[in-house]
């Protein structure tokens, strides 16, 4: 899996970087087993210093065989926003990945098949 992480306006530094890692790439690399896949991280600060809600987390996940999937979250820390774009970002592939194997199978249980 390729991991591709930018900073927008924002210093990314060490302790950031990990954290992503750590709490939004490991979580989500369970369902991404191919070796194709990407994901493509963006930490950005959208006013400055002008402080407010402005952290935004942007993340995209390009999967073999799915369209790309695309979450962004916005907080006023960047660890909170990158929590909540981890929580949103795993539903979504469960359900993208269920959806695909509800497809295969037609939504019969493996006992059932022909």
């Amino acid at each position: 899996m390729k991991v591709l992480m930018r900073g927008v306006h924002l210093g990314l530094t060490d302790s950031l970087r990990d954290y992503a890692k750590r709490h939004l790439v490991d979580p989500i690399a369970k369902y991404l087993d191919s070796e194709a896949a990407e994901i493509d991280i963006a930490l950005v600060d959208i006013n400055g210093p002008k402080g407010g809600v402005d952290q935004e987390c942007r993340v995209t996940v390009r999967m073999p065989g799915f369209s790309a999937i695309y979450v962004s979250e916005a907080a006023e820390t960047m660890f909170a926003a990158i929590d909540s774009v981890r929580d949103r970002l795993e539903n979504t592939i469960k359900r993208t990945v269920e959806k695909r194997q509800d497809i295969r199978t037609d939504g019969l249980p493996q006992d059932v098949r022909f």
